[in-house]
Protein backbone atom coordinates (compact mmCIF):
# COMPACT_ATOMS: atom_id res chain seq x y z
CA UNK A 1 0.00 0.00 0.00
CA UNK A 2 1.24 3.51 -0.80
CA UNK A 3 2.20 5.98 1.91
CA UNK A 4 3.20 9.63 2.03
CA UNK A 5 6.53 10.45 3.62
CA UNK A 6 7.64 13.90 4.74
CA UNK A 7 11.37 14.51 4.66
CA UNK A 8 14.07 17.15 4.73
CA UNK A 9 17.60 17.22 3.33
CA UNK A 10 20.49 18.95 5.13
CA UNK A 11 18.45 21.50 7.03
CA UNK A 12 16.19 22.45 4.13
CA UNK A 13 12.43 22.82 4.41
CA UNK A 14 10.05 19.88 4.59
CA UNK A 15 9.12 18.14 1.34
CA UNK A 16 6.92 15.12 0.71
CA UNK A 17 6.82 12.12 -1.59
CA UNK A 18 4.54 9.17 -2.20
CA UNK A 19 6.14 5.76 -1.72
CA UNK A 20 4.70 2.56 -3.14
CA UNK A 21 4.36 -0.67 -1.17
CA UNK A 22 7.86 -1.61 -2.35
CA UNK A 23 9.28 1.72 -1.05
CA UNK A 24 9.85 3.08 -4.57
CA UNK A 25 9.10 6.76 -5.00
CA UNK A 26 5.91 7.19 -7.04
CA UNK A 27 5.93 11.00 -7.10
CA UNK A 28 7.27 14.13 -5.43
CA UNK A 29 5.60 17.26 -4.18
CA UNK A 30 6.78 20.30 -6.12
CA UNK A 31 7.14 22.77 -3.27
CA UNK A 32 9.10 23.03 -0.06
CA UNK A 33 7.35 23.81 3.24
CA UNK A 34 8.47 25.43 6.47
CA UNK A 35 7.20 22.55 8.60
CA UNK A 36 5.39 19.21 8.54
CA UNK A 37 1.97 20.77 9.17
CA UNK A 38 2.22 22.84 5.97
CA UNK A 39 3.27 19.73 4.05
CA UNK A 40 0.27 17.82 5.45
CA UNK A 41 -2.09 20.52 4.16
CA UNK A 42 -0.71 20.02 0.67
CA UNK A 43 -0.86 16.24 0.99
CA UNK A 44 -4.55 16.47 1.89
CA UNK A 45 -5.14 18.64 -1.18
CA UNK A 46 -3.29 16.18 -3.39
CA UNK A 47 -5.37 13.30 -2.02
CA UNK A 48 -8.56 15.16 -2.96
CA UNK A 49 -7.54 16.20 -6.49
CA UNK A 50 -5.22 13.39 -7.66
CA UNK A 51 -8.03 11.55 -9.40
CA UNK A 52 -9.22 14.59 -11.36
CA UNK A 53 -5.84 16.19 -12.10
CA UNK A 54 -4.55 15.89 -15.65
CA UNK A 55 -1.18 14.46 -16.60
CA UNK A 56 1.38 16.35 -18.65
CA UNK A 57 4.22 14.28 -20.07
CA UNK A 58 7.35 15.97 -21.41
CA UNK A 59 10.31 14.65 -23.34
CA UNK A 60 13.51 16.11 -21.87
CA UNK A 61 16.72 16.91 -23.73
CA UNK A 62 18.40 13.88 -22.15
CA UNK A 63 15.91 11.62 -23.95
CA UNK A 64 13.84 10.70 -20.88
CA UNK A 65 10.13 11.23 -20.32
CA UNK A 66 8.89 13.03 -17.17
CA UNK A 67 5.32 13.49 -15.91
CA UNK A 68 3.56 16.13 -13.83
CA UNK A 69 0.06 16.23 -12.39
CA UNK A 70 -1.70 19.54 -12.89
CA UNK A 71 -4.84 21.26 -11.67
CA UNK A 72 -6.29 24.68 -12.49
CA UNK A 73 -3.96 26.36 -9.99
CA UNK A 74 -0.83 24.77 -11.50
CA UNK A 75 1.41 21.76 -11.08
CA UNK A 76 1.09 19.78 -7.87
CA UNK A 77 3.21 16.65 -8.30
CA UNK A 78 6.13 15.55 -10.47
CA UNK A 79 7.76 12.27 -11.32
CA UNK A 80 10.71 11.23 -9.20
CA UNK A 81 12.64 9.86 -12.15
CA UNK A 82 12.78 9.93 -15.91
CA UNK A 83 11.48 7.09 -18.08
CA UNK A 84 12.82 5.66 -21.31
CA UNK A 85 9.36 5.49 -22.91
CA UNK A 86 6.39 7.83 -22.83
CA UNK A 87 4.01 4.97 -22.00
CA UNK A 88 6.07 4.13 -18.88
CA UNK A 89 5.80 7.74 -17.68
CA UNK A 90 2.04 7.71 -18.27
CA UNK A 91 1.66 4.43 -16.34
CA UNK A 92 3.74 5.83 -13.46
CA UNK A 93 1.49 8.89 -13.26
CA UNK A 94 -1.57 6.63 -13.23
CA UNK A 95 -0.08 4.60 -10.34
CA UNK A 96 0.33 7.85 -8.41
CA UNK A 97 -3.25 8.88 -9.13
CA UNK A 98 -4.59 5.52 -7.94
CA UNK A 99 -2.42 5.30 -4.81
CA UNK A 100 -2.58 8.86 -3.50
CA UNK A 101 -6.21 9.18 -2.33
CA UNK A 102 -6.01 6.30 0.18
CA UNK A 103 -2.33 6.55 1.15
CA UNK A 104 -1.43 6.92 4.81
CA UNK A 105 1.06 9.52 6.06
CA UNK A 106 4.20 8.38 7.87
CA UNK A 107 4.07 9.97 11.36
CA UNK A 108 7.70 11.17 11.40
CA UNK A 109 9.87 13.34 9.16
CA UNK A 110 12.83 11.53 7.62
CA UNK A 111 16.04 13.54 7.71
CA UNK A 112 18.63 12.87 5.02
CA UNK A 113 22.20 14.13 5.10
CA UNK A 114 24.40 13.99 2.03
CA UNK A 115 27.19 12.44 4.08
CA UNK A 116 25.00 9.78 5.74
CA UNK A 117 22.12 7.48 4.99
CA UNK A 118 18.61 8.63 5.92
CA UNK A 119 17.78 8.97 9.56
CA UNK A 120 14.35 9.22 11.09
CA UNK A 121 13.67 12.07 13.47
CA UNK A 122 10.49 13.06 15.26
CA UNK A 123 9.49 16.48 14.07
CA UNK A 124 6.29 18.47 14.52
Amino acid sequence: MARFQCYRVDGSGVRWRLLGGNNRVLGLGIGEHRNRDEALVEIDRVRRVAGVAWVEVQHAENGQWWWRLCVEAGEIVQSAQGFARRIDAEHAAARFQVGAPDAEVTPVVAVFNHSRRGRIARFG
